[in-house]
This record gives structure tokens, C-alpha cells and sequence, in this order.
């Protein structure tokens, strides 16, 4: 929206800022060994700060869409440099493809969130697989073999 009647300047920041997004959204899908070794400050939450702020002034225009996404940038930006702060033993920001694998991994495991009591979002057969078993009944056959003369695993046949 910013290039349609700019100058050559604008252009080109648009065209940069329109690549960098681009580079930004593949590493938050997937960071490579690349990107954390040339680029290790977008694995912490002050790096990343620094760069939603670059972005959000980047972006800020007059029309509506630059404004909204200006003011996103920003107060996202904004948000990581407090949690950097605020939370310094807090965890570095992983890629979604980390968090998902996580997530996947968790649940299997039934390590996820903890679900509120009254509300039952599982299945009767998961709940059934979660409980212990039922005890076993005993039949009377089983206190017959019980008291009879046993050797080893065997019954005598007296």
C-alpha cells in the first residue's frame, strides 16, 4: 500500500521490509541451524522485541492497514521486551513447529493442560482407558484349585 505512489526510497524499504517478513515467518515456522547462528537474537524474547519495534516504525503510515499493522508490531514488540524483563528465567521463544511437537508429545502422554472437572470433553472409552482396571472376580473353580495339592505350576491328580 505504501509503494503504489512513492518514491524510488520507498520502494525499496517496502520491497526489504516485504522480504524480511517473509524470512521472519519461515523462522518462526521452522528455525534452521542457519538462522540460530547468524541470527541467534530471534531466539530471545529482547531480540525479537528489537525487531517487532523495527517493523512496527517501519510499517507506520497514514492509510488504515499500515496503521493496524504498525500498531501490532509495536505492542507485540512491546509485550517480548517486558517479558524479557519482567521474566528472565522464562524459557526462549521456540518455533511452532517445536511447540506443536511438543504439544503432540504431551498429549499422547495425557500431560496436557489440566481440562476443568465439570466439563467432559473425552470420550467414554478414553476416560475407561485412563481408570485402573476392574478387579478380577473369583469364580469357585478358582478356590478349588487354590486348595488342592499343587506341585509347581501343576495340579496333582490326586
Amino acid at each position: 500500500m505504501k509503494s503504489i505512489q512513492s518514491g524510488f526510497s520507498e520502494i525499496v524499504i517496502c520491497i526489504y521490509g516485504g522480504i524480511m517478513a517473509a524470512l521472519l515467518v519461515v523462522n518462526e515456522v521452522k528455525a534452521t541451524e542457519l538462522s540460530l547462528k547468524y541470527a541467534y537474537f530471534l531466539a530471545t524474547y529482547r531480540g525479537r522485541s528489537m525487531v517487532f519495534i523495527f517493523f512496527g516504525c517501519l510499517v507506520l503510515d497514514t492509510s488504515v492497514v499500515n496503521i493496524v499493522a504498525g500498531t501490532l508490531n509495536l505492542a507485540m514488540g512491546l509485550v517480548y521486551m517486558i517479558m524479557s524483563f519482567i521474566i528472565p528465567s522464562f524459557p526462549p521463544p521456540n518455533p511452532i513447529s517445536i511447540n506443536w511437537q511438543n504439544w503432540k508429545d504431551f498429549s499422547a502422554e495425557g500431560l496436557d493442560l489440566a481440562r476443568p472437572k465439570h466439563i467432559s470433553v473425552e470420550s467414554n472409552m478414553a476416560i475407561r482407558l485412563k481408570s485402573p482396571p476392574p478387579p478380577t472376580p473369583q469364580h469357585a473353580a478358582d478356590d478349588d484349585v487354590s486348595s488342592s495339592t499343587t506341585v509347581g505350576p501343576f495340579r496333582s491328580p490326586y
